[in-house]
């Protein structure tokens, strides 16, 4: 018989409760309370290790593992709004190291270093609710798209990556390579981003509503999108870029040096990366 762990008292808590810019709307399964908050508990010095790991942060299991430990009501990370997770991680940050984060700036104009506090809560405040989004019209469907999942996001990550591979490829290729090969080459691997775009791009459709029915498997969806004209596909593609940008004044920063009281705005964008560095 297992004996209860006396320390389990100890253990961490919910320190902060917020309110998910999506509300949680694409995410059914989403625990919350009554009134649509998460529990937020403090990172573990495990999950600070996992976001030094820098191979986990690129295929997303260091942000899925912390998510996990200091979020455990959302379920699968991986199938949560990305602006979601950008909220949590602000949240995380403010029950690991409290309200307050200090980040270094130099003045544009005197060059004077100095440490400048920034206000969490207010940061989280400036996300955007996104509790509508309106749906492209085709012929007599309607095509519901959703915010980008951290599972897409993860994906755009690594076909970039795969893109930069490939043109650094084509810089290295010799004189005396066959033209023919390289081409077939290039094919191959262009023709795999382009099939790992259209699954992107399905994978950020919730559901398509036709007059019969509505349909909801991705499989169906990405086989829908590689048979309809490519004028549709850039109207969605524009679509989910425009949910998937977020507003500039969530990542816009106001620093008044107080050497010469120069007032500098600047452009800081808040990821998982730097959201370490800042605690």
């Amino acid at each position: 018989m297992n004996q209860e762990n006396p320390l389990i008292k100890y253990f961490r808590k919910p320190k902060i409760y917020v309110t998910l810019p999506t509300g949680g709307k694409f995410n059914p399964e989403l625990k919350t309370t009554l009134l649509d908050e998460v529990g937020v508990s403090a990172m573990s010095a495990i999950d600070e290790i996992s976001l030094r790991n820098p191979e986990a942060l690129l295929n997303g299991e260091a942000i899925k593992s912390v998510i996990e430990s200091c979020v455990p009501t959302v379920g699968d990370p991986m199938k949560l709004c990305n602006i979601d997770i950008e909220a949590l991680f602000l949240a995380i940050q403010y029950a690991t190291y409290g309200n307050d984060f200090t980040h270094e700036h130099t003045c544009s104009k005197c060059k004077e270093i100095a440490e400048y506090k920034i206000d969490v809560n207010d940061l989280l405040n400036r996300f955007p609710d996104i509790d509508h989004i309106d749906p492209i019209l085709f012929e007599d469907i309607n095509i519901h798209v959703r915010p980008p999942t951290l599972e897409n996001v993860t994906r755009m990550a690594l076909i970039d990556l795969e893109q930069k591979k490939i043109i650094q490829n084509l810089q290295k290729v010799d004189d005396d390579t066959d033209d023919m090969d390289i081409a077939n080459k290039f094919y191959t691997s262009f023709k795999k981003i382009a099939t790992f775009n259209v699954d992107m791009l399905a994978n950020a459709i919730g559901r398509v509503e036709t007059p019969e029915s509505t349909v909801t498997d991705t499989m169906m969806i990405s086989e829908f999108l590689q048979n309809v004209p490519t004028t549709v596909v850039q109207e969605l593609n524009k679509a989910i870029e425009k949910i998937t940008k977020k507003p500039e004044e969530i990542n816009k920063m106001q620093f008044n040096c107080e050497g010469c009281g120069h007032l500098d705005e600047v452009y800081m964008e808040i990821n998982p990366i730097n959201f370490l560095e800042a605690g």
